[in-house]
């Protein structure tokens, strides 16, 4: 009878540890279809990551292009204001010059005390000699030397 029972009780022993390993192998298999899982969902999230982060920088170098664009196209509208104020301080460099020696020659001219030019006009007052002097069939000196140029629009982008 001791035998039986030690037989019943090594059964009921084993069954315990059967059904023990059969929970346990659950369990394990179960935490392993959760890992996969998990292990996949974090995989696609990294994916989805990457190509945001390729997305944005598409983005960034499409906008670092058209700014870059921009500037060029600002800088050389800069040049061409840059080169036209040049040309204009020349030309009125220049206009200062000849006013001064107008100036000078209006003045020799009076101290001189010829008249003949501006009596035959009937006048001999300063808007006069003034208007003699800058008729351009006359005087084809005082025309300016240089054309302006002008840039419309320098400051849209």
């Amino acid at each position: 009878m001791s035998s039986r029972k030690l037989k019943c009780n090594s059964s009921s022993s084993e069954d315990d540890e059967n059904r023990y390993a059969k929970i346990t192998d659950e369990k394990k298999r179960k935490r392993m279809i959760s890992n996969r899982e998990s292990a996949r969902r974090s995989r696609l999230k990294k994916e989805q990551h990457i190509k945001d982060l390729n997305d944005q920088v598409t983005y960034f170098r499409t906008r670092s292009s058209e700014t870059v664009q921009k500037i060029n196209e600002i800088e050389r509208r800069y040049m061409a204001v840059e080169s036209e104020n040049r040309i204009l301080r020349m030309q009125a460099e220049e206009l200062k010059k000849r006013l001064e020696l107008m100036e000078e020659v209006l003045v020799s001219y009076r101290s001189s005390g010829s008249h003949d030019v501006f009596d035959e006009m009937g006048s001999s007052d300063e808007f006069s000699v003034m208007e003699y002097l800058q008729d351009p069939l006359l005087k084809p000196w005082l025309q300016p030397t240089f054309q302006s140029q002008t840039v419309d629009g320098i400051y849209q982008f």
